[in-house]
């Protein structure tokens, strides 16, 4: 995948942290109730999410507001042959999202909401065996997910997401990379 780099990297504000914060427990709710996932789910399923600056990296795929990492656990961690738990990693790339929604929070949560909620629909699907990512096909998998996303938030009211479920339907933007 190309890299680019660009002059000046625009980070989160406290105030945008906050947002993000908002939108991942909003996220984990709005998945829950669509696939009936019980209450220790996302105990099982840990996942972690890192903005820009936690990141402290140079390099930043292109085009992308936020990137799903996956992780096992190194035999020496485990706690029985059984224990196939994973950690998921969600990289925020906050200058893209802040150069598209300039930082206003009316356009900030629902895109932060949206992004979140693409991100648990992979960890879902992952989880659930509905996607084996190294056997399927990357690009079929994002618009599955994406459907999926639309799906989901088209019957979540609020305010200024049905703009941003259409930003993401557009074909002239790239979707959220996995």
């Amino acid at each position: 995948m190309p890299y680019e780099q660009p002059l000046k990297k625009a980070y989160f504000l406290p105030s945008h942290i906050l947002l993000l914060d908002d939108a991942v427990r909003l996220a984990e709710d709005i998945i829950s109730d669509y696939f009936s996932l019980t209450t220790d789910y996302w105990i099982r399923n840990p996942y972690e999410v890192r903005t820009l600056r936690q990141a402290n990296t140079v390099d930043t795929p292109e085009r992308v507001y936020a990137h799903l990492t996956k992780y096992g656990k190194i035999l020496s961690q485990k706690d029985s042959g059984t224990d196939d738990r994973y950690l998921y990693r969600i990289q925020i790339y906050d200058h893209r999202i802040l150069e598209v929604t300039q930082g206003l929070k009316e356009v900030l949560r629902p895109f932060l909401v949206y992004i979140m909620t693409h991100e648990l629909v992979h960890i879902t699907r992952f989880s659930r065996f509905e996607c084996l990512v190294d056997k399927e096909d990357k690009v079929m998998e994002e618009e599955k997910v994406h459907n999926i996303t639309n799906k989901i938030l088209s019957r979540v009211p609020i305010p200024r997401l049905g703009d941003i479920i259409e930003f993401f339907k557009r074909e002239d933007r790239v979707r959220l990379a996995v």
